[in-house]
């Protein structure tokens, strides 16, 4: 810890909440938070809760009308950075990303990357997701030089951590040789991963897996999962799943369905563009 917030947590000591108050990009779990009210949090931050000060600095940061809020950077930035001298990383990403774009602190982009990798070490996957893409010269170009042996190292610790578009940006990353040789086996692997994740899935990640399971792409051709997966691409796997049920047996379109309405409804949603009958 920097001795600047050691000295700051000795005379306003703070309750860390954890080193990660969540991996969801969304931030759900702050909507219902804040059902709390302002004044209940106020004093949850006064007496030392970490997770409060970050909401805090959330609330001030973009402002609520139903809690009687304006946006104030400035209290946004002393709240978020109340919590990070807690080690709470999510203030950290938060606050990289004002220093970035000067919101309430002078712009400052050595200061947004040091919070940014501090927050990464911490765990945090928006923060390992943004360092994975700046390296690859995806977004925040003007903050690091190109550097894809960087940016794969993040993209897999944000894959780590649940990010399925990191995961799917390795994918493609093998499958171009994008930087590295191209190895359509580990390709598959992170296509793979890149829809059994938590976060930032897209049904859009199961049409190139479909692809690669219909060719044999990095694995063995395999028409059930092919079929499967132009399923759960919902319209955009309709003309897949035309073409290859002329190659598969009725009882492997059925058992290809039955996995696709099986993964539907562990994970709550409701895709899949219709079936194929064989003729007899």
């Amino acid at each position: 810890m920097k001795i600047g917030a050691f000295v700051f947590l000795l005379l306003f000591p703070l309750v860390a909440f954890c080193e990660v108050i969540s991996q969801d990009p969304r931030e759900a779990w702050l909507d219902e938070y804040y059902l709390k009210g302002a004044s209940e949090i106020k004093k949850a931050e006064e007496a030392g809760d970490a997770k409060a000060a970050y909401a805090l600095g959330v609330l001030y940061l973009d402002g609520s009308s139903e809690m009687s809020i304006k946006a104030d950077y400035n209290k946004a930035v002393c709240y978020l950075e109340k919590a990070w001298g807690a080690d709470v990383a999510d203030a950290g990403y938060i606050l990289a990303t004002m220093y970035y774009s000067g919101l309430g602190v002078k712009e400052d982009n050595a200061k947004a990357l040091d919070l940014l990798v501090s927050s990464a070490k911490l765990g945090l996957l928006s923060a390992q997701s943004v360092l994975g893409r700046a390296y690859w010269g995806q977004n925040y170009g003007d903050l690091v030089s190109r550097n894809m042996e960087k940016s794969i190292y993040w993209l897999k610790k944000a894959s780590d951590s649940g990010d399925a578009k990191s995961a799917f940006g390795l994918a493609y990353i093998y499958e171009k040789g994008v930087g590295v040789d191209r190895n359509y086996s580990e390709a598959y692997k992170w296509r793979e991963r890149s829809v059994s994740l938590k976060y930032n899935m897209s049904q859009g990640y199961f049409l190139p897996l479909a692809e690669y399971y219909e060719n044999g792409i990095g694995t063995k051709v395999d028409l059930v999962k092919a079929y499967k997966c132009y399923d759960l691409s919902g319209t955009a796997g309709v003309e897949g799943k035309q073409r290859i049920a002329k190659k598969m047996t009725q009882e492997q379109i059925d058992e290809a369905l039955r996995q696709s309405k099986e993964w539907q409804k562990e994970h709550n949603v409701q895709v899949g563009g219709g079936f194929i009958r064989r003729a007899n």
